[in-house]
């Protein structure tokens, strides 16, 4: 009888021993979030650079400045696959986080949106940096289109501390599409910003769903809760139902085209107005005509990306006077 009595509390105590050791392992991968580990250098095939000098022939010879590299780091504890452009030559940058839109296969980064995102925006002096989001390209978990994967995203942030030429204090955010939703949800997270740029960006999914019903399948396969919370798990994710909550030293700029179907501009057109009410230093260009891709402004809309993060992130510029004033 004493044998079975002094039995049972050695087996809680084992079995005490195992749940905290498993809860410290947890807590030691999650501590590590955003810790590099592997860094691959990614090569871009000549073929790569004819195809842009054929089009670009100045662009194409820039390109060769730049080192690509895909990298595995840890977010939420997952090893989540994400990719790196960065001069060759030698000196302290400031960052851009890049935000990839699409879902799963579609629309991921490949070598030639690599080369003419990342590796455009790396040509202007700066460290940049994606993730591929959890549970694609070979990496571990499944990506919620803008829930938890979000810190996929936030991740990056330690990561870039891990590159020696990145200079942290100047990080800039930037996102099309899904993207745009991402730079949102970032910037309701946090005030490391100093500048963000979205492009054709999601912005009210409540009515993104009306008019694109085709997506239903995709937002149920995707978003956790999605058929007994809809309402909620969609708004959740919509910059304008909670625009103010955005880091208001963060100033934004965003483009959108006036003929995109997939995204349409009413979508900013709302998230611009909530902006403005709440004194959110914000910048809005309405291309006429443009499509979702913004190609028909190409040019002007990665100039006035450019001009953004030169001023903000480069520079450190103040932010502009938002309230009412003036003679």
């Amino acid at each position: 009888m004493s044998w079975v009595i002094n039995k049972k509390p050695k087996k809680m105590k084992i079995a005490i021993w195992l749940l905290l050791a498993a809860l410290l392992s947890s807590h030691s991968s999650w501590a590590q979030d955003g810790r590099i580990l592997r860094k691959k250098p990614f090569i871009l095939q000549e073929g790569v650079f004819k195809e842009f000098a054929r089009r670009n022939p100045e662009f194409s010879q820039q390109l060769r400045s730049i080192n690509f590299y895909r990298i595995t780091y840890l977010s939420d504890g997952l090893q989540v696959t994400g990719y790196l452009a960065e001069p060759k030559e030698k000196g302290t940058y400031p960052c851009i986080i890049s935000n990839r839109g699409g879902n799963r296969e579609y629309a991921q980064w490949d070598t030639v949106q690599l080369a003419y995102t990342l590796g455009r925006m790396a040509t202007w002096k700066y460290v940049v940096i994606a993730s591929q989001y959890r549970g694609n390209d070979d990496g571990e978990g499944k990506e919620e289109l803008g829930g938890k994967d979000i810190q996929d995203v936030l991740n990056l942030i330690p990561a870039l501390s891990q590159v020696p030429n990145a200079d942290t204090s100047r990080i800039g955010i930037e996102g099309g599409s899904r993207g745009g939703m991402m730079t949102y949800l970032a910037l309701k997270n946090t005030s490391r910003f100093k500048a963000a740029a979205v492009n054709s960006g999601v912005a009210n999914l409540v009515t993104h769903i009306k008019k694109r019903p085709d997506l239903e399948s995709e937002y149920t396969e995707l978003i956790p809760d999605y058929k007994t919370n809809k309402e909620a798990v969609l708004k959740a994710r919509s910059a304008v139902f909670w625009a103010d909550k955005m880091c208001k030293t963060t100033p934004l700029l965003i483009q959108h085209g006036s003929s995109d179907w997939r995204v349409p501009a009413t979508e900013a057109l709302e998230l611009v107005q909530k902006l403005y009410a709440c004194n959110h230093p914000t910048r809005f260009i309405l291309y006429e005509g443009a499509t979702h891709a913004l190609r028909e402004v190409g040019a002007q809309y990665f100039a006035e990306v450019k001009r953004h993060f030169d001023y903000y992130v480069r520079e450190g510029k103040p932010l502009p006077r938002m309230e009412p004033h003036g003679p």
